[in-house]
């Protein structure tokens, strides 16, 4: 799919993905509205490192500013200096698998050793400040629709006619983001594409973890605009696992 703007965190994790089937109680809950932090280049000292199930909850100094942060687990040494670029401000977050409220907290996609980004650490640019990162570039062998269900091509191909109605779609999953602004944010992909849209956005309350092949049936969404600047060409909203 073709949403334009890095991601964050928790992003663009934000954030990144979250594997794994898990109790949804161990998620954390945004209770209210994100601001964005601008993309100026953030460096940082680690003065505490916290595990937080998919994240890790980093208290860090920049230029004598005190402040936490979270991103998807990678390796962190206490003490050591990161950079990051963007990330987003959220308020009052709490924090279910830590017990923990955050009066602020930045959700930023990763940190870096190096000032420079990677060419293959760079952010997506494919989401229109879309709360998770992109989905990997996979290859899916095609999958058969469900019954009563349409194709990820023809819900790419006809989704003027389709928007705001509800749809059934199968497909695997390729990349999951789970417990971001109260939702668990699932791309999956069946095989077909329409001008090269192949990867099929979806928010839900149910856990799956990658390579599940799954059916899901919710309301496809158009252009839909999450707040903090998060739009979505097409999304398929509050969907539901089908047996």
């Amino acid at each position: 799919m073709k949403n334009q703007i890095k991601f964050l965190a928790v992003l663009f994790l934000m954030f990144t993905v979250i594997i794994g089937c898990k109790d949804k109680e161990n998620y954390s809950k945004i209770n209210s509205p994100l601001e964005t932090v601008n993309s100026d280049l953030h460096k940082i000292v680690v003065k505490e490192k916290i595990d937080g199930g998919g994240y890790v909850y980093l208290n860090v100094d920049e230029d004598g500013n005190n402040y936490w942060m979270a991103i998807a687990n990678m390796p962190i040494e206490v003490g050591n200096t990161y950079y990051y670029n963007g990330g987003m401000v959220m308020k009052d977050f709490i924090s279910k698998h830590l017990d923990r409220t955050f009066e602020a907290i930045t959700f930023a996609e990763s940190v870096r050793d190096t000032e420079q980004i990677q060419a293959t650490a760079e952010y997506s640019h494919e989401h229109n400040h879309s709360p998770e990162m992109e989905a990997p570039a996979v290859i899916t062998e095609k999958i058969e629709k469900a019954k009563g269900g349409n194709s990820l091509e023809e819900v790419f191909k006809n989704k003027a006619t389709l928007d705001k109605k509800s749809v059934i779609v199968k497909g695997k999953v390729v990349k999951v983001n789970n417990g971001i602004m109260d939702k668990n944010w699932v791309h999956i992909e069946d095989g077909s594409q329409f001008n090269n849209e192949k990867d099929l956005t979806i928010t839900t309350q149910e856990i799956v973890k990658e390579g599940d092949i799954v059916t899901f049936k919710g309301v496809i969404v158009l252009n839909k605009d999450f707040g903090a600047g998060y739009v979505y060409d097409i999304v398929l909203e509050e969907a539901t696992l089908l047996k």
